[in-house]
């Protein structure tokens, strides 16, 4: 993108020039930036033209501590399948990496302490910096935002960008759109999206994007203006996978020393995805006579082997032999775990959407999920899955159970997701978003 390129004539050209401004991007693995490459790819290819301003975070603890010297980093501008990326270096303010930790709780107890909104939201603006620490970002927005005609803000959770990007929104005089991800699990999860300082912003937006209708009515209870909320759920490809000798599932069983049955994980292997949770209610069936083959992909390994090493006996020594943590993986591997287990658990309370539901019943899968975020709008308990509490070992393991000795029940919740699938493409939520995005510079929007 030439930096004194023209104004476009949105009327005459079509063409839109947006700006993501954005705490993860491709490598990351995540959901969030997962769905910001497809979608950024599909505008691209589109004839639209995306500059992202991102972080060099690479994995989640990149934010509080440094990577190892010797660690390949991307680069810090490229352009990606069209898209132009530049990427910010992230800053360790010491004592790292308490400092991190210790300002974010402020921002959370300044929060919660019922103070006047009037003296909480300047200090939170202020504590905003840090969250995340860059270097020249608000150099990077000026140099951008003259040449686009609309900047988006991805993941509120990291309101330092999410400031900036208002700032700059503000200062520019540009429409400000915002998919602020709002994760509802718990009154102290979403106390990370609910500040006062973050909902000044949703209400002075253009746009906000909810990918749930629980997502919306939380905005709505914030008083923001229903005319500017817009539910724009995540996707997958089109086309249904090649579940034969490619994938071949039994040899991935065997490659990995898996038994019968086989349940998948995928995610980020912490408490609140509910990592922690499936390992007991894994430790607590075998116990009682069903032993199970957990089979988990994800970023974050490490925490869920300490968890694995603390449990006591027999627990732990069930649990070493039957919990295969494979750690980051490649799409192959995740779609050959996928067409090779029985039934795929993301029993989380941080999913806005949950992507990978709709990667299972892809494979016709039954799923089963926890009753918190935006899960239950997607997965419909005895309709689509199973869904239970949050954190509620007992009720897992009775779901889990149900699926296995009910082959029929598992097949039909397995084929009714199936025909979900079709609801929920990135070709369809590129649609939203692209005439949401015309919406909004035609004054239609806001």
């Amino acid at each position: 993108m030439a930096l004194d390129s023209p104004a476009v004539d949105l009327a005459s050209e079509g063409m839109l020039k947006i700006l993501v401004c954005t705490p993860t991007y491709a490598p990351f693995v995540g959901g969030s930036s997962v769905s910001l490459q497809e979608l950024s790819c599909r505008l691209v290819a589109k004839g639209h033209q995306v500059t992202v301003v991102t972080t060099s975070a690479r994995r989640a603890t990149d934010f509080w501590r440094p990577a190892p010297p010797q660690e390949a980093t991307a680069p810090a501008r490229q352009v990606l399948d069209g898209v132009t990326i530049e990427r910010l270096p992230i800053l360790y303010p010491g004592p790292a990496p308490y400092m991190f930790g210790l300002l974010r709780r402020v921002g959370l107890w300044l929060h919660l302490s019922g103070l006047p909104d009037g003296w909480v939201r300047p200090a939170q603006k202020a504590l905003a910096r840090w969250m995340p620490p860059l270097r020249n970002l608000s150099e990077a927005l000026d140099r951008w935002m003259p040449q686009v005609d609309l900047i988006h803000s991805d993941d509120s959770s990291w309101d330092g960008l999410l400031v900036a990007s208002a700032h700059a929104a503000q200062f520019y005089k540009k429409p400000l759109v915002v998919r602020p991800l709002m994760h509802l699990g718990s009154a102290w999860v979403g106390a990370h999206y609910q500040m006062a300082h973050q909902v000044e912003i949703y209400r002075q937006a253009s746009a906000v994007f909810a990918l749930s209708q629980r997502e919306a009515q939380a905005y709505a209870a914030l008083c923001v203006s229903p005319d500017r909320v817009h539910i724009m759920g995540m996707g997958i490809s089109s086309g249904m996978p090649d579940e034969g000798k490619v994938l071949d599932p039994a040899g991935f069983r065997r490659e990995h020393g898996l038994g019968e049955p086989v349940i998948a994980f995928v995610g980020a292997n912490t408490r609140d995805k509910g990592a922690f949770t499936l390992a007991r209610a894994v430790a607590q069936l075998a116990v009682q006579g069903l032993p199970i083959d957990l089979v988990c992909v994800g970023p974050q390994d490490a925490g869920l082997r300490a968890f694995l090493e603390q449990q006591p006996e027999p627990a732990r020594d069930i649990l070493q032999r039957h919990v295969h943590i494979l750690g980051v993986v490649d799409q192959r591997t995740k779609d050959r775990l996928l067409a090779a287990c029985d039934l795929l658990v993301l029993p989380s309370q941080v999913d806005t959407f949950g992507i990978v539901f709709l990667e299972a019943w892809k494979y016709g899968k039954p799923v089963i999920g926890a009753d918190a975020g935006g899960i239950p709008d997607l997965v419909r308990h005895d309709e689509n899955g199973l869904i239970v509490p949050f954190g509620d070992v007992a009720a897992l393991a009775t779901a889990i159970r149900r699926l296995l000795q009910d082959p029929e029940l598992a097949a039909h919740l397995g084929r009714s997701g199936q025909r979900t699938v079709p609801h929920y493409t990135w070709d369809r939520t590129c649609r939203t978003l692209e005439e949401t995005y015309r919406a909004v510079l035609m004054g239609g929007a806001s």
